[in-house]
């Protein structure tokens, strides 16, 4: 264990300092992210044992870890965020210290790159901590089974070689079962063991090549193992893992398949060495708009001071004075970080996927350390290495801002969801199973239902545990696509939707409108026979709102609320809570409850940013014949604006819900027929 020992020093505490000032104050805010809802609703409905089920078709490993994580730790999201965390870091270790064994005093070097390959940016999806949790522990266990692997060779004990040779064939399978396509990294593993024995022996390329191969002998049962049970044994049942489904789709058209296959490959070595780094931050500053937050800048600020205080402590330590590597190194890590690049993406494009930096960067993440080897080698070819510090300086702060804007932008999605959910809860006391609610959500995606909004509303109103499989959403969520939209007006019936353990039934006769078309509007339960459209409401959206069939919201005395686990904590009774519990009242016609939040709202100045939403105010001091107030709010109404001329329109109406004294009429016609 020196080896060990002569690597402990400050390194490693810089190493833990500069990632823990990069994810851990993001990791205590974020929650679920994504496809995060559908493992936290099945799991707590239908228990643990419910992800065996979920994994059987494809990767039958991840049921059992996923069995053990949600009994450890339940649906609360922060163990499984520091966990993600925890892995990176402990990757990072067993990086630091596999590279110290293959280039031995190239320490600081290999810490630079050890740090760069922890804030390596090209995977985005650490921030879905639950649902790629598996593919954290994947990459550290692929780190240090190579790095027992080296061990083992290194080590002239024979108890000590056997052990670390039989928990490095462990770890080997476990990060392979864990994640199948990082099966690739195996040739690293090689390539390392060739490293190692070519630096402690004389002979030329080709007996290098056959002592690395009788010292890789009992580490080729890693991949072989795995690949002779899923290819032989194991039979998956979802298309896009199903190995004789893509190798008939080649036989069918081979050089369709091959060319496919050369652009992936294309993309994916692009992304994970370029792009991971220049592209990737110029798409999180888009998606903020250019604006960095306070936060952002200064957790990077305070990742270039610490790596100038390291140069500042490095310089007098003279390392800038001396060789910090063996002449050969830029070279070998050149040709060993291609290569395993290069063959750890086959597994990835085989089954028609490549690396990118959104959807699919999580298929970057087995050849991260090697994409960060390739370009240390880059790096580390410049002449001067003061030059080379500075370079590897400026990868670890662009690193550092690049986690810092998917951290934001996904808190700002967090904080919208929440703040949706918490308003429909105030507004929807108990809603009726079977209905479908479509969601028009300020921060839209283009995949319908990938926000985790089926599984938001049944957590909170139906969290109840059931004995099925699959599990039944009593409550389907559909977006306003063109498709959905265009089977509302068509009459559709219903379909049922499917996906690994759950289902749901949309049921296009018997839908419910939440939208909230910004940011900054409340959000609005639609009742079919009485609303008035916002400005900002969507053409398609308005299309069907006389279908929205309010009767679906029960009104009694709710017990349902958002778990703070899942949705955080309530928000302050602002605006949006005075307008959701009176726009109810006004639905259930208790207009003495209604004029009671309407006068604490107006006493308290509060006021909204979307006219739509004064609607329910004007029907309950109409309907309790408070002048006053009509006057008051109809004043704060721009003139001549579209609320004016739909509220017109609705007291004109002589079949309306909104049916006032006709002095009351005279009034608001007044105000808004003009």
């Amino acid at each position: 264990m020196s080896s060990l020992k002569r690597i402990l020093s400050y390194d490693m505490f810089y190493l833990l300092l500069m990632s823990a000032i990069v994810f851990l104050p993001y990791s205590i805010q974020l929650s679920y992210y994504l496809d995060d809802w559908y493992y936290v609703y099945d799991g707590v409905v239908a228990g643990p044992n419910i992800f065996h089920s979920m994994f059987s078709v494809d990767r039958p490993i991840r049921g059992y870890f996923f069995d053990v994580f949600f009994s450890l730790f339940g649906p609360y999201p922060l163990p499984y965020h520091l966990g993600a965390y925890l892995w990176r870091l402990l990757a990072g270790f067993s990086a630091f210290w596999l590279l110290n064994i293959m280039w031995a005093g190239n320490k600081r070097t290999n810490f630079l790159i050890a740090l760069l390959f922890v804030l390596y940016p090209g995977y985005a999806w650490w921030v879905s901590a639950i649902e790629y949790q598996p593919m954290a522990v994947s990459l550290f266990l692929q780190i240090f089974s190579i790095l027992l692997t080296l061990l083992s060779i290194q080590s002239v004990k024979i108890v000590e070689k056997v052990i670390f040779a039989i928990m490095a064939v462990l770890t080997g399978w476990a990060y392979i079962a864990l994640v199948d396509y990082a099966v690739g990294a195996e040739v690293f593993r090689f390539l390392c063991v060739y490293l190692l024995v070519s630096h402690n022996t004389t002979e030329k390329f080709l007996g290098r090549i056959q002592l690395a191969i009788k010292s890789s002998a009992l580490y080729l049962s890693v991949a072989i193992g795995y690949i002779l049970w899923r290819v032989f044994v194991f039979e998956s049942e979802r298309h896009a893992t199903d190995i004789d489904l893509h190798m008939l789709k080649f036989k069918n058209s081979p050089v369709d398949y091959v060319f496919q296959m050369g652009v992936d490959f294309y993309y994916s070595l692009l992304n994970s060495v370029v792009n991971a780094w220049g592209r990737q931050i110029y798409l999180r500053l888009f998606d903020l708009g250019f604006n960095v937050p306070v936060t952002s800048w200064f957790l990077t600020i305070s990742v270039l001071i610490f790596v100038v205080l390291i140069g500042f402590i490095w310089k007098k330590q003279g390392f800038f004075n001396t060789q910090s590597h063996p002449q050969t190194m830029p070279r070998e890590a050149i040709l060993i970080g291609f290569l395993s690049l290069s063959i750890g993406v086959l597994p990835v494009i085989f089954f028609e996927r490549f690396i990118n930096l959104s959807i699919y960067s999580h298929y970057g993440l087995p050849v991260s350390f090697v994409s960060v080897i390739f370009l240390a080698g880059l790096i580390c070819s410049l002449p001067a290495k003061r030059l080379q510090y500075i370079v590897f300086g400026v990868f670890i702060v662009i690193s550092a801002l690049t986690h810092s804007l998917i951290a934001e932008k996904t808190l700002i999605l967090k904080k919208s969801f929440e703040n949706f959910w918490w308003q429909a809860a105030w507004r929807i006391p108990e809603i009726r199973p079977d209905t479908t609610l479509v969601t028009l959500y300020p921060y839209e995606r283009v995949v319908d239902n990938d926000l985790g909004l089926p599984e938001a509303v049944n957590l909170i109103y139906f969290p109840e545990p059931r004995d099925e499989n699959p599990i039944r959403y009593l409550v389907s969520t559909i977006m306003p696509t063109k498709g959905n939209i265009d089977d509302i007006l068509a009459g559709k019936n219903k379909k049922t939707q499917g996906y690994r353990t759950h289902e749901m039934i949309v049921q296009y006769k018997n839908i419910v409108i939440l939208t909230q078309p910004s940011p900054y509007s409340c959000v609005r339960v639609i009742d079919g026979e009485n609303f008035i459209f916002s400005e900002k409401d969507t053409e398609s959206i308005k299309s069907i709102f006389e279908y929205s069939k309010i009767d679906n919201v029960r009104l009694v005395e709710g017990l349902f609320s958002p778990p703070t686990y899942a949705f955080g904590n309530e928000p302050a009774q602002e605006w949006c809570y005075f307008f959701e519990k009176t726009d109810l009242a006004v639905q259930g016609a208790d207009w003495g409850l209604a004029a009671q939040l309407g006068d604490e709202a107006i006493a308290r100045g509060l006021t909204p940013v979307d006219q739509t939403e004064w609607f329910p105010f004007i029907q309950v001091y109409a309907m309790t014949e408070n002048m006053y107030k009509v006057e008051f709010i109809l004043k704060q109404v721009e003139l001549n604006n579209p609320f004016n001329e739909q509220l017109c329109e609705r007291i004109r109406e002589t079949d309306s819900k909104f049916s006032p004294s006709m002095q009351m009429r005279t009034l608001i016609e007044e105000y808004s027929c003009q």
